[in-house]
């Protein structure tokens, strides 16, 4: 082992655990995430543990509204045991996690919750902007918004003429979701990454609280690229798109994404599955990269 003279030290992420010490979350700061982890035998174990088959997480923001966790709707538990990532909690707030196992006959069994937050941008900082990929989250980037448009809603009416009478007759819908078109600066050494963003289906853009813009799902339409500098070598890249929001995808039944972790990625990086059995001491932190 190699020490460095001044290097500050490591910090070693905090893991919150709920109050039976069956459900644990570790924030995921470099990637804006949570890892989360049940272990029915973990603690004063579930005297039905062996029998747990999958696992149901939500999340619950200032909201008040419960939603499913993706990868965790559900999540398999083999006698008890599972991991999710959550990718797309809310920024800068807290927000409550609810486990509850499910058994092999479809019952349910006792549920377990736990609070965290999500760090958001820090206020001055530069890089100000999230952008997700719900899909592919190792492609997922921070970058600094230089202009954030005017917020657009477009009206759902049908107005028509009213006989004999002055006033039109109007129905009416709630507006459109405002479309906001943004530009952000990126750094050459990740414009290659955001030109694969544009390109990966459904995103999560995600601000810091204090800029009261919601978190928004969308996908890339139309978008553009100008170098600030000379190709980029003296400056950056401009990325000019519009977030047009959509409706959350569904997250029954999709798989748990953990950002730079892929069955791919144990695949380049272990020559054997012994060598694997030798860095991973459970399932569990085999399938989070050892952040359990």
């Amino acid at each position: 082992m190699i020490v460095l003279p001044g290097a500050p030290p490591v910090t070693v992420p905090e893991r919150v655990t709920s109050p039976d010490g069956w459900l644990a979350a570790i924030v995921d700061e470099p990637w804006a995430g949570v890892v989360l982890s049940v272990d029915y035998t973990a603690e004063t174990p579930l005297s039905t543990a062996a029998d747990v088959r999958r696992v149901r997480i939500t999340r619950t923001g200032p909201d008040g509204v419960p939603v499913e966790v993706r990868g965790a709707a559900p999540a398999w538990a083999i006698e008890g045991v599972g991991v999710a990532y959550d990718h797309e909690a809310p920024l800068g707030v807290a927000v409550l996690y609810r486990a509850q196992p499910e058994y092999a006959n479809g019952t349910l069994g006792p549920v377990s919750t736990l609070a965290v937050e999500v760090p958001a941008p820090a206020v001055g900082a530069v890089r100000d902007l999230w952008l997700k990929s719900v899909d592919t989250p190792g492609l997922s980037v921070l970058v600094h918004i230089t202009s954030w448009g005017a917020r657009e809603a477009t009206a759902r009416q049908d107005v028509a003429a009213r006989a004999g009478s002055s006033f039109q007759m109007v129905g009416y819908d709630v507006h459109a979701a405002p479309v906001v078109p943004v530009v952000v600066d990126v750094p050459p050494a990740q414009i290659v990454q955001v030109r694969q963003l544009m390109d990966a289906g459904v995103l999560l853009a995600q601000t810091r609280p204090g800029y009261q813009q919601p978190d928004s799902f969308f996908v890339p339409g139309d978008w553009t690229e100008e170098a600030t500098g000379k190709l980029g070598s003296t400056g950056g890249y401009a990325v000019g798109f519009a977030i047009a929001p959509i409706e959350r995808p569904d997250p029954a039944g999709q798989p748990m994404r953990l950002p730079g972790w892929s069955y791919d990625t144990v695949a380049s990086t272990f020559a054997s599955f012994d060598a694997v059995e030798a860095s991973f001491g459970s399932f569990a932190e085999l399938a989070t990269n050892g952040r359990v």
